[in-house]
């Protein structure tokens, strides 16, 4: 039987996990199709366009920029903010909030997204961890804080 409380925190189920992520990235690509329809380009271009790899520089530097704001923010990304969940270090239980930290743990997040695997391994993963988090030493965590607000 696993444990799913690690410093004093429980981790973040793997559904919890997969709901954040579409759902942020729901907000992305809106973001994105927004800006396509303000700047006048067909949406469709978005859509049509073969890969180029160049995209997986564009995502890298998406990673980077959105990791070095919202980690010091949320101590996560948007996703783990609006599902009450946070980042924290594998080895010592403290919070994952530093810009540097946010934005290579982002980085890898957008880079390895492209290869698959380190996506889905968390589908067999014993503490929910993706191949990211493993690289990175992080869990993601319920955040006491946001579960315990409205208990004021």
């Amino acid at each position: 039987m696993k444990d799913n409380n690690l410093y004093g925190y429980n981790l973040a189920s793997k559904g919890t996990r997969f709901l954040a992520h579409l759902t942020e990235g729901i907000i992305y690509l809106t973001f994105a199709v927004g800006i396509y329809f303000i700047l006048g380009y067909p949406v469709r271009e978005l859509f049509d366009s073969d890969f180029n790899l160049s995209e997986i520089g564009y995502s890298a530097i998406f990673g980077l920029i959105v990791g070095a704001i919202f980690y010091p923010i949320f101590i996560g990304n948007l996703g783990h903010k609006i599902f009450g969940l946070k980042v924290i270090s594998s080895e010592t239980g403290e919070d994952y909030k530093k810009s540097t930290e946010g934005a290579i743990r982002e980085l890898l997040k957008q880079v390895l997204g492209y290869l698959i695997i380190p996506v889905i391994w968390i589908l067999w993963d014993e503490k929910n961890q993706n191949l990211y988090d493993k690289l990175t030493k992080t869990y993601v965590v319920e955040n006491k804080t946001d579960l315990n607000s409205s208990d004021i």
